[in-house]
């Protein structure tokens, strides 16, 4: 009988990234050691069993405190009674590190695969979404969003923007858009 890990599937089974731990290993040696093959293969087996060392005993630790969800306080106090202390300090501090750059990450709207929307983008998507939605509960087939020609359209569409999230939270006015030049003034006489 082979030997199953906690999820139920061969130790075998799991693995790492060969290219990003062949990356890490050579970023942590001096430029002028090389590695054999079945020393690379030999250093992610050791990854991967200390990794499965320490979830088990996070999740021993978890269990003990009688919670579902093992947090990192589970992985610092397996760290610690399995006599790995020194590191403590480290991994806190990775940890830490970690936190704020997801933080910022949510706080500035990008998402966490890197794609990005300009406001702009985001909202002729947006305008596009409403259009199709709209479409569909009157019962049309779905109308392709006009992508807003120049400033002034974009300006147009985050006014509707405002109005139609105005009308959601009652209470809260949006002024109506003021003729930009004479001209527009004589026409709305």
């Amino acid at each position: 009988m082979e030997p199953m890990d906690i999820v139920g599937k061969n130790k075998e089974d799991a693995s790492l990234p060969k290219a990003t731990m062949t990356k890490i290993i050579k970023e942590m040696l001096p430029p002028d050691v090389r590695v054999a093959r079945d020393t690379q293969d030999l250093l992610i087996e050791c990854c991967v069993e200390f990794i499965n060392l320490i979830s088990s005993e996070s999740n021993e630790v978890c269990n003990r405190e009688e919670r579902r969800t093992i947090a990192p306080e589970h992985v610092l106090k397996a760290l610690e009674v399995l006599g790995f202390g020194e590191y403590i300090e480290e991994v806190y501090a990775a940890y830490e590190q970690h936190r704020l750059e997801t933080m910022d990450t949510v706080r500035s709207g990008r998402c966490s695969n890197g794609a990005a929307m300009t406001e702009e983008e985001a909202l002729a998507e947006q305008q596009r979404m409403f259009a199709e939605a709209r479409a569909r509960m009157n019962g049309s087939a779905t109308v392709p969003a006009k992508q807003p020609d120049s400033e002034e359209a974009l300006a147009e569409q985050q006014r509707m923007f405002a109005e139609a999230h105005a009308g959601m939270n009652s209470g809260v006015t949006v002024p109506s858009k003021q003729p930009d030049s004479e001209a527009d003034q004589n026409l709305t006489s």
